[in-house]
């Protein structure tokens, strides 16, 4: 699913940092040239501030670097390139040295905080969706199935949103045992549930970590590890829920990762302990959940070649990347007027995925799973089961094709779907499920970022009634 704020994050960070070497750069002119013993006391001042801002520099990437693989997993945006922020760093010492009497005093943090050696990054964005479409669809703003048509009734709509728009509060702490200690809220305008429709504060992230160059520990509110891929569309939200993406879901999560590279590649190993119901998304229904004293068990492995961030190549993604995941866990099912008995459902799930780059401009990537009851992971058309108490059975999976004509200019064309089916007795209300978009996305500076998309959908529900409509999403987004 999707909160999006890489740049809003990167332009903060952007911005402290040149506000740091611009400090470095200013000064008073002197009233006549330095003598060489003061000038290599100012060459020494000069150092070690450098190398002070240079030592700042690697823990913000290294932030962003996470930032970034969570940005991949909930929709993201073009990021604002490091680089100006290296080249602001990048000061002779001599030079500089000569150019100044005395170095300026540094500017007071961006935000306070109560205890030394943590720092706060403040962001987000703004963003306002345009979305007509011939069918009515659920929700109207951000669609993820095409309602049953009525007869005699026009189903055409038009919804103008900033539901998209996102805040974000991202930590980074000390050091504790050779291990980074930071973590990251974000949240969106959502209501707590995205099929309602409504404003409210939706929270996308909210954990905390501590991490290095093997392992990471993370506690709180996190993306599945779960089918952790989700194609690049304007409409970020829906991501192709319920269109064969599952996964992208957000739960409170204990969870462990550890990295290991190679001569050949990048492997990474992943488990979490989740809770086993999610309350992102709730379809109607007669019956309410709850979890059976046990979580959810995820976990994952893959494995990646090459790094996103070649500078010969535009597409985001690894040389190429191939990964494996499964969950497991269980729930219980009740009615709220004591109409059936509670029992508990076993829910399962596995899932395959890659992506490639191809040349300097092409990548492709997409998922397959297999689930059963695995609504709580976005999958079976958010069914879990039937009104026999069978579990849903369910199978997808989706491909993007995408291409870079530039750097701020590259356009996603995909396909997804979603079966869902009973072994035995009544069939789930919702059959099939099926999503096709292309769409378009124009940087015109690192701030902004404006999307124009396509997409058709079709829902087939119980008794072989269906519906299908076509809906056209304009958005505009400005980062800060």
């Amino acid at each position: 699913m999707s909160c999006r704020s890489r740049v809003a994050v990167r332009g903060v960070l952007l911005g402290t940092v040149l506000v740091f070497g611009g400090g470095m750069a200013q000064a008073t002119t002197p009233a006549s040239a330095p003598s060489a013993e003061e000038l290599a006391v100012l060459k020494a001042k000069l150092v070690a501030q450098q190398n002070l801002l240079e030592s700042q520099l690697h823990q913000l990437r290294e932030q962003q670097s996470q930032i970034d693989e969570l940005e991949r997993r909930l929709g993201s945006t073009v990021s604002a390139p490091i680089a100006a922020a290296e080249a602001a760093m990048n000061v002779e010492p001599a030079q500089a040295a000569i150019a100044v009497a005395e170095p300026a005093a540094m500017p007071p943090p961006l935000v306070t905080t109560r205890y030394d050696g943590v720092s706060v990054v403040i962001g987000g964005s703004l963003r306002t969706t345009v979305n007509t479409t011939s069918a009515r669809m659920l929700p109207d703003a951000a669609p993820f199935l095409v309602l049953p048509s009525v007869p005699g009734v026009r189903e055409g709509t038009t919804k103008i949103d900033a539901r998209l728009s996102t805040l974000l509060i991202a930590i980074r702490g000390r050091e504790l045992g050779g291990f980074q200690l930071g973590g990251v809220i974000q949240a969106q305008l959502f209501d707590g549930d995205l099929l309602s429709g409504k404003y409210g504060v939706y929270p996308g992230v909210a954990y905390v970590e501590a991490v290095n160059d093997r392992w990471r520990f993370a506690a709180g509110l996190q993306p599945d590890v779960f089918s952790p891929k989700i194609p690049r569309m304007v409409d970020s939200m829906s991501g192709m829920a319920g269109s064969g993406n599952p996964g992208n879901s957000m739960k409170p999560q204990l969870r462990a990762e550890r990295f290991i590279n190679t001569d050949t590649g990048k492997w990474t190993f992943q488990g979490a302990l989740a809770d086993a119901q999610p309350s992102n998304i709730q379809p109607p229904s007669l019956a309410s959940t709850e979890n059976t004293g046990q979580p959810n068990y995820e976990a994952r492995i893959s494995f990646s070649r090459g790094t996103a961030d070649s500078e010969a190549s535009l597409v985001p993604y690894p040389q190429w990347e191939v990964g494996l995941s499964g969950a497991n866990g269980s729930f219980r099912s009740f009615s709220l007027s004591n109409a059936f008995p509670a029992y508990d459902t076993n829910l399962s799930g596995i899932a395959i995925e890659g992506a490639v780059r191809i040349g300097q401009r092409l990548g492709l990537q997409g998922e397959l799973y297999r689930g059963r009851a695995f609504a709580p992971y976005l999958g079976g058309i958010f069914q879990t089961v039937t009104t026999d108490r069978a579990a849903v059975r369910s199978q997808g999976g989706w491909a993007e094709i995408a291409w870079w004509w530039r750097p701020t200019l590259h356009t996603h064309f995909g396909y997804g779907r979603d079966r869902a089916w009973s072994k035995d007795g009544v069939q789930p209300e919702v059959r099939s499920n099926e999503t096709t978009f292309a769409n378009l996305f124009w940087d015109p500076s690192p701030m902004t970022t404006l999307g124009l998309e396509a997409t058709w959908r079709r829902t087939v529900y119980e008794g072989d009634i269906y519906n299908e409509g076509l809906a056209l999403m304009l958005s505009s987004e400005l980062r800060f």
